[in-house]
């Protein structure tokens, strides 16, 4: 019992490396500003794409007479954006702390051996 818990132990040790955890971190990273933001804006009833958090795209609110639906859409987008950076920033900081354990965990087990 003890052996088949410590080979499968070290499977799942040797699958979570500090190169693949921050591999894993920039695809999220990148997953979330590439995605479009789907906002429901003034007037709408389905959600509308508004860009994404690289780029903002107002262009379905702008018209003559929808001055105050453009504000309101860019109110709106601009608070997912913001929403968006700061999961990002979250996913960055837990990657670089992932990381930061494992590639100490590695140097722990490395000098007792």
């Amino acid at each position: 019992m003890e052996i088949e818990s410590a080979r499968s132990g070290s499977r799942a040790r040797t699958w979570v490396t500090p190169a693949r955890v921050a591999w894993l971190g920039a695809a999220a990273v990148a997953f979330l500003l590439i995605v479009p933001i789907r906002i429901l804006g003034p007037g709408d009833h389905e959600r509308q794409s508004c860009g994404n958090t690289l780029q903002t795209d107002l262009d379905r609110w702008r018209g003559p007479s929808d001055g105050d639906y453009w504000e309101k859409a860019y109110r709106a987008c601009n608070s997912e954006r913001i929403d968006r950076i700061g999961q990002a920033v979250g996913v960055v900081s837990l990657t670089v702390l992932a990381v930061t354990l494992l590639t100490a965990r590695a140097r722990r087990r490395g000098d007792e051996h």
